[in-house]
């Protein structure tokens, strides 16, 4: 029985084993071919790939997608303020009436936007495809304003921090809408040189006493993080509310800024030497007032000013006495057109059919004033003047001179009207020829043979008014005596003898700034050195800078500081005025809740 089992025992082993065989020629087989070779590959090689580093692939490619977007979004927004800074730059109003898309003006910011879409593909694309921001609303255009504003105020914060002084400049004006504004604009120095900021307008209509208007500037300098013991100097107009020793604004901010010196703008005093001072003498006074009347005579009228355009190819100043070098341009007016005038009012008087009575009237005036030997003996006197005062008006408008370059300027000035006392007969001479000579007026008792002294009595008065009333109104520059310290022209001097006086005027003014002992030093050194010679405090402001002496004469650089920090004139505040035409047109109480994605603010 057990034969019986063995030999299907041993058949299906062999068939095993013949299978067997079948299958490992099968195997060889296959592992000869391509696929399998593939396959094996691929497990040899599995696991070497990752998919954590797969899905880092991908987020790489995703970063790069998103860094790209936000490129050309940096881009697009950096257009939006672009536009936004040079309408700004360019005074130009940002919105206009119908800012539609089938409106033909949407605005200076749309248009502008829009004529820079069709040079630049990227903003076209922006401006056609996004629904979402575009740039060009209202409300954006606000955030951007506001959003720029804040740059640079905190740009004027960093400044003030890193500035070893600060003096305040502040004038009050009143808008179209007859608010009153106060402007106010800080000085200091930087390593670039002197930089005068404006600030802000501030309504003052309800307070515009001494304690208001204090009170104010304090806030502002709190605001803009200014500490009160770097203020070294405030300047303002002469009205009695600012300047006032006793209970005016100067007062009061010296009371918590006890080193901040009191400037009355010297471009304000100029205008009142030459406003106020000669119009003391009754000839003078009648003089300008028939200047103004002439002034007025064609500004009130565009008929006249045609007159005057086609005759005399220029026009006269308009009324506005209170402006600076008003006077001196009328004066020059009507000195370089006196012929061409008197060829306008006889024009006017052979066609009186074509005007009115009044106008005819006036050109009679007119005409005859141009003749008289009084108006242009005395046009003649103050048009010589006022070329020297035009000169010293251009000097202190300037904001990067210091007050003692001002100062010797101010006494060349002085030099020059005394200098004008030798050339009164070429001026009467002049005034012969214009005129015909002089002639005795009604109630005049002077003589015939007496009017040549009488002149020359008149043109020594108007020399004297003047100059008595520039020395009265300049003369507190006696606080500033401690300037000279660094005037370049007295270095030599200053080399054999120290400016004891001068140092001690400082030393009032101004002590607790500086270590006084090593100060005295570093002036000796500069003085006796060659490498300092002609240098203003501006000039070696900038020479300490640039040769890296600021810290070695740390002492001496503080006190070029604040020489070129104490301000000359307002002329900074004066020239913002021409701003206030435009906040009556900005919608200042808009609300803005921006927040921009990462595509546009990242």
């Amino acid at each position: 029985m057990a034969n019986s089992f063995r030999e299907p025992l041993q058949a299906i082993l062999l068939g095993i084993a013949c299978c067997s065989h079948q299958i490992d020629l099968a195997a060889k087989r296959q592992q000869s071919t391509a696929g399998h070779l593939q396959a094996t590959v691929l497990l040899k090689t599995f696991g070497d790939t990752r998919v954590d580093l797969q899905l880092s692939e991908q987020a790489r490619k995703d970063t790069e997608l998103h860094n790209e977007k936000v490129k050309k979004n940096r881009e697009i927004l950096k257009r939006l303020m672009d536009c936004v800074i040079f309408l700004g730059k360019q005074e130009l109003s940002f919105r206009g009436h119908d800012e539609n898309p089938q409106s033909l003006n949407r605005g200076n910011y749309a248009e502008l936007l829009s004529f820079l879409a069709e040079h630049d593909a990227d903003l076209h694309y922006h401006l056609t495809t996004n629904r979402v921001f575009t740039g060009t609303s209202g409300r954006i255009q606000n955030d951007l304003i506001y959003a720029i504003a804040e740059v640079m105020g905190d740009e004027i914060k960093m400044e003030i921090r890193r500035a070893p002084f600060v003096a305040v400049m502040v004038d009050e004006t009143t808008d179209v809408g007859n608010v009153a504004q106060l402007a106010l604009v800080l000085r200091y120095v930087t390593a670039t040189g002197v930089k005068e900021r404006f600030v802000k307008f501030v309504d003052v209509t309800s307070g515009r006493r001494a304690d208001d208007l204090a009170a104010l500037i304090f806030r502002i300098l709190e605001e803009y993080e200014c500490c009160l013991d770097k203020v070294v100097a405030q300047c303002y107009d002469g009205a009695a509310v600012m300047a006032s020793g006793l209970n005016g604004v100067q007062a009061k901010i010296k009371e918590k800024a006890p080193m901040a010196l009191f400037i009355h703008c010297y471009a304000h005093r100029l205008n009142l030497v030459l406003t106020q001072g000669a119009s003391k003498l009754k000839e003078c006074k009648v003089f300008f007032a028939n200047l103004n009347g002439l002034a007025a005579f064609f500004s009130r009228s565009p008929k006249r000013t045609q007159l005057l355009d086609d005759v005399c190819k220029r026009r006269l100043p308009r009324v506005a006495p209170t402006r600076w070098q008003y006077s001196s341009r009328l004066v020059n007016a009507v000195f370089e057109n006196r012929v061409a005038l008197k060829e306008l009012f006889g024009h006017i008087l052979d066609h009186h059919k074509e005007y009115d009575e009044d106008t005819v009237l006036s050109a009679d005036g007119f005409n005859a004033r141009l003749d008289d030997f009084e108006f242009c003996f005395l046009l003649n006197t103050f048009n010589g003047l006022f070329e020297y005062a035009d000169v010293l008006f251009g000097i202190l408008q300037t904001k990067s001179l210091d007050v003692q370059f001002c100062m010797a300027r101010l006494n060349e000035f002085c030099d020059k009207v005394e200098q004008e006392r030798g050339n009164f007969s070429d001026i009467y001479e002049e005034a012969m020829r214009a005129s015909g000579g002089p002639s005795v007026r009604r109630g005049q008792r002077t003589a015939q043979g007496d009017l040549h002294a009488h002149y020359q009595k008149l043109h020594n008065s108007i020399l004297d008014n003047i100059l008595s009333q520039t020395r009265n109104r300049f003369q507190d520059h006696e606080m500033l005596m401690f300037l000279s310290l660094l005037d370049p022209q007295h270095f030599q001097t200053y080399r054999k003898k120290f400016p004891t006086a001068a140092f001690s005027s400082l030393t009032k003014s101004h002590g607790p700034l500086f270590d006084l002992p090593r100060l005295k030093t570093e002036l000796t050194v500069m003085y006796a050195m060659a490498d300092f010679e002609g240098k203003s405090p501006a000039d070696l402001h900038d020479f300490l800078l640039s040769k890296n002496l600021s810290e070695s004469m740390g002492q001496l650089y503080a006190l070029a500081c604040l020489a070129v920090t104490i301000p000359v004139s307002t002329a900074s505040v004066e020239r913002s005025f021409s701003a206030l035409k435009r906040l009556p047109t900005l919608n200042w109480e808009c609300e803005f809740d921006f927040k921009g994605s990462g595509n546009y603010m990242s």
